[in-house]
């Protein structure tokens, strides 16, 4: 029962409102398209007020910027939220007492970032997911190459060593001491590597990416970045995180910490667990790459997905359900879209199922667990996949059970055993599984059934007195003891015979 009472609690917190002392402010490092995605993400969870600032009108405004983020410090700020590396950083270095959260970060640990009082959400897509998407394109694949020249794009290169042998490959990455050895190093890959993946890293500028995608497409080799818009001007295929999820998941940890119900010493670092993925199947077949039809639908998913998300941007939520629901009837494990699925239904209806869920929150508090059941029952029948109301229902049908196996446990104490026998069924038929109850009812009926006898004996007496009413009485109760004794059934039969014939002829007698 306590294990269920902490689960149901747990997921109960969302269902508060968290009413607002201040602002939340919330820096943005630059207004880049992605870092907006984030936010967007971000004020569709988040439930207080937010103050949104660019790091760059800051450092214009604030001669002083220490002082700017000391005033936060002795406000009381229960949090500052930060999207981007620059205004992360920034933020590390100055505040001293209120929690960062941050979001849209590549590589978090060489920030520094020590899970004390800073937490978020990681932009980094595992490096496996890139792998897994080459082999599906070209099963025979054998050879992946990565350039990089910074300590932060051997951080990002470094996972390859560790996951290529999973998917049957070999990965080499070389670090370069400059962009002039870019050119050279490509030319050594001729004819020994399938695909190369873009790290993360300055080495990479216009110029760089324009020789790599040329030289891959004369080679065959299949082109890998982490950034949808190189996708679009010449490269195979991309992963990305999905931003506005991202955003989501900030949104979600700022409530906790707001809530108080977690700190970022709990939260620490989120990894994306949900990505978009994108296609040039030009480039492709320019490169003489033949792409599975399973990759170009997933890619027409992607499309549709961002459909749905700007659908959700632009207000259109019946809209953006309509598009997220298609896209789960084409790839019903895709999470990204359930999960927007499920937001849009929270805003189409979330005035009502926050009502419900906490009415059902506080019947649950004051013991009312069939109120409680009934709430959580409409909950799901708006939005049958809230998982907080399918816990509340099991959580309030064991505490139910329990209720009443206890009640069962005091009626048997105070020498009551046949309301205590009819308490722990009760008990049985709201919980079945509840092991507990079963074993006090064959406890209390075995005790109980050396009186069988006696009940029936009593009962037998009262029968041939005609006093029916005692003697069904008194079988029903046996019964209970030993549900299978023909003797007490049978008498039980005779005396509702015998009790609805004497009904029967004092009606008659009465209409004479």
């Amino acid at each position: 029962m306590k294990r269920w009472k902490q689960l149901f609690f747990s997921v109960m917190f969302v269902t508060h409102s968290i009413y607002a002392t201040q602002p939340i402010e919330v820096v943005l490092s630059s207004d880049n398209r992605i870092y907006e995605q984030g936010l967007y993400g971000i004020q569709s969870v988040f439930e207080g007020e937010l103050k949104i600032s660019y790091l760059d009108i800051i450092t214009a405004e604030q001669p002083d910027v220490a002082a700017y983020f000391k005033a936060i410090d002795e406000s009381g700020a229960p949090l500052f939220i930060t999207i981007g590396p620059a205004a992360t950083k920034i933020a590390k270095e100055n505040l001293k007492k209120t929690p960062i959260i941050f979001s849209m970060v590549n590589s978090p640990k060489s920030l520094g970032i020590d899970g004390g009082s800073i937490c978020g959400v990681s932009m980094d897509i595992s490096i496996g997911e890139f792998f897994q998407t080459l082999k599906d394109i070209k099963p025979n694949a054998k050879n992946v190459s990565a350039f990089y020249t910074t300590n932060d794009g051997e951080y990002s290169a470094g996972e390859g060593e560790y996951t290529d042998l999973k998917y049957k490959l070999i990965y080499n990455r070389k670090k370069l001491a400059d962009k002039k050895e870019f050119k050279t190093a490509l030319e050594e890959l001729k004819g020994k590597t399938d695909a190369f993946f873009m790290v993360n890293d300055p080495l990479y500028s216009n110029v760089e990416f324009e020789v790599l995608s040329e030289f891959s497409k004369k080679n065959n080799i299949i082109l890998m970045t982490s950034f949808p818009a190189l996708v679009k001007v010449g490269a195979t295929f991309g992963i990305s995180p999905d931003y506005s999820k991202i955003g989501v998941l900030t949104g979600q940890m700022a409530n906790r910490i707001y809530a108080k119900s977690s700190t970022c010493a709990e939260e620490r670092v989120v990894l994306p667990d949900q990505s978009s993925f994108f296609l040039n199947e030009k480039y492709a077949e320019e490169s003489g790459i033949k792409l599975p039809d399973a990759i170009v639908e997933r890619a027409k998913l992607t499309k549709l997905f961002d459909v749905g998300v700007n659908l959700i941007n632009e207000g259109k939520l019946n809209s953006a359900k309509i598009v997220f629901e298609a896209i789960l009837k084409r790839d019903p494990n895709n999470k990204s879209a359930f999960s927007f699925q499920q937001l849009v239904i929270e805003k189409l209806s979330g005035t009502k199922t926050r009502e419900l869920l906490l009415s059902a929150e506080n019947n649950f508090k004051n013991k009312q667990y069939a109120q409680a059941r009934a709430d959580y029952q409409k909950v799901l029948t708006i939005n049958p996949s809230i998982s907080s109301a399918k816990e509340g229902i099991q959580a309030s049908l064991l505490a139910q059970s329990e209720q009443e196996r206890l009640q069962g446990t005091d009626l048997a104490k105070r020498g009551k055993p046949f309301e205590a026998i009819k308490m722990f069924m009760a008990a049985l038929r709201t919980l079945p599984s509840n092991t507990q109850a079963s074993n006090d009812l064959n406890a209390i009926r075995n005790f109980e059934s050396s009186n069988m006898k006696t009940y029936v004996d009593k009962g037998i007496n009262h029968y041939n007195e005609r006093n029916y009413n005692a003697s069904i009485e008194i079988f029903e109760n046996a019964l209970l003891v030993v549900p299978s004794n023909k003797e007490a059934l049978e008498y039980l039969r005779l005396s509702y015979k015998k009790r609805d014939a004497m009904i029967v002829l004092k009606k008659k007698l009465e209409n004479q």
